[in-house]
């Protein structure tokens, strides 16, 4: 049994994007694994590209976790030991006359902040070649799919990481509005990633288009990736709550043992989280950019336009 076979699609890819039947009733081929009629079949493609592509996107999403881990955990334990003696001069100084040196309280950040900047390049990175293994599975390409989704990555991320820059500047002129725009900022951009990642010359811009082509569809995939991104980390917290109370023995100043292990949790959290994540969002961008102009998984392989 060929592997398109056992993934339940064609092995062939058809030829060419489908074509709207109507302006507003795109036709969409039932057998595309990106493209989708509605909210259930959105849902069904995702689980069944995660099913069929865990194993590489797991593979590298340890391979990032792996640097993230060496830069993030010395950080953290640093910056707490440093806080908490500068909690400790902070309360021996309300005995005395002289004014509290605030300052020794954040003597690590500057290597905190440092080594999260570090770490978030390798998050993108992470996203990138997940989203790129999604494509490839999509695509019908088989055999070794985590070499090429580093290198395709590695090519993309410079990019991504400009449209961020550019991003941010737009996100806070948002968040001084009011919080409903941000969240709508917050909402178009999610599909950035991806947008680098399969286009080139577009970005922020492009990104607002496919979330204006057809709001619903839009609207409720970028909502439920949310809602399942605040339920994990909702319960990420309650999980490092627990080890602040019981290793550290306070949740205000955990201790260097309570640091490590809720940063390992959250390394590990992330690599799981994003395994559920990169083909919903993949298919998500399959389905607003379908609304916007004829697509078709055929349109994502190599060599056509």
């Amino acid at each position: 049994m060929s592997q398109g076979e056992w993934q339940g699609w064609p092995t062939t890819p058809p030829p060419q994007p489908y074509a709207y039947a109507h302006p507003q009733q795109p036709a969409f081929d039932p057998g595309d694994p990106l493209v989708s009629n509605d909210f259930n079949g959105w849902w069904q493609r995702g689980f069944r590209l995660l099913r069929a592509a865990w194993r590489p996107m797991a593979v590298i999403q340890a391979l990032v976790a792996v640097p993230t881990l060496i830069l993030l955990v010395p950080a953290m334990v640093m910056f707490q030991d440093r806080q908490r003696e500068g909690l400790a001069k902070l309360e021996a100084s309300t005995t005395t006359e002289s004014l509290p040196d605030l300052s020794e309280l954040f003597a690590g950040f500057p290597i905190l902040l440092a080594a999260t900047a570090g770490a978030g390049l390798f998050y993108l990175f992470g996203q990138l070649a997940g989203q790129q293994v999604v494509v490839f599975t999509a695509t019908g390409r088989t055999g070794n799919l985590v070499g090429p989704a580093l290198l395709a990555a590695a090519k993309r991320l410079p990019a991504l990481i400009g449209w961020y820059l550019l991003a941010i500047p737009v996100l806070i002129v948002a968040t001084v509005l009011c919080f409903f725009p941000v969240i709508y900022v917050a909402a178009a951009l999610t599909v950035l990633p991806v947008v680098v990642l399969l286009e080139r010359g577009n970005g922020i811009g492009r990104c607002f288009q496919l979330f204006h082509a057809s709001i619903g569809v839009s609207v409720s995939r970028i909502a439920t990736i949310f809602g399942l991104s605040l339920a994990g980390g909702l319960l990420l917290t309650l999980v490092t709550t627990v080890v602040d109370v019981t290793i550290g023995g306070s949740f205000n100043t955990p201790n260097s043992a309570a640091t490590v292990v809720n940063t390992v949790l959250q390394s590990a959290y992330y690599v799981v989280a994003y395994l559920v994540v990169a083909p919903l969002l993949v298919t998500a961008y399959a389905d607003m950019r379908a609304r916007r102009e004829p697509f078709g998984t055929a349109s994502l392989l190599p060599g056509t336009a």
